[in-house]
């Protein structure tokens, strides 16, 4: 199996868009920990409503990982996948993006900076373009099954 498959958009946007999200989620970590490495600046947020969210978030992330077992790819598989509806998956297309982006949200409400926040709008935005590519991508993989599912089920929430 090829953990890493090909990319759904520009590799720069792809990979700088993940590695912001990425920051985010590690800064809040580490603030977590009381290694604040960035200045609150722009609001304060009570920290049970932006711990919830995390929750929520590692939830999704950790069950959609689950159903996606094995067909879990950085980017579009190379090889023949499984068209997978179980789960989370079953409420919404996109439940480990979903997850990614909860937990992004939490970040910045949990490091209520503006580099946080603007790293965290930008990937979220740039999740948003993979997806589209990977809906395209599975439309022409599964065709009216993928079209079916597209209509029954919501792509994020």
């Amino acid at each position: 199996m090829d953990i890493i498959g090909k990319n759904t958009i520009n590799p720069l946007f792809f990979y700088s868009g993940k590695i912001s999200g990425y920051i985010t989620w590690i800064v809040m970590a580490l603030s977590y920990f009381n290694f604040n490495i960035v200045g609150k600046e722009l609001f304060h947020i009570n920290s049970f409503v932006y711990s919830s969210i995390s929750l929520v978030s590692l939830v999704f992330i950790v069950l959609s990982l689950i159903n996606l077992g094995k067909s879990t790819r950085l980017g579009l598989p190379k090889e023949s996948t499984d068209f997978k509806t179980n789960g989370l998956y079953k409420i919404s297309r996109n439940p480990m993006y979903a997850g990614f982006n909860l937990l992004t949200i939490s970040a910045i409400l949990c490091c209520s900076n503006l580099l946080i926040l603007l790293l965290g709008i930008y990937s979220m935005t740039v999740y948003h373009f993979i997806i589209l590519g990977e809906e395209e991508f599975l439309e022409k993989r599964f065709g009216q099954k993928y079209l079916d599912y597209k209509n029954a089920v919501r792509r994020y929430i």
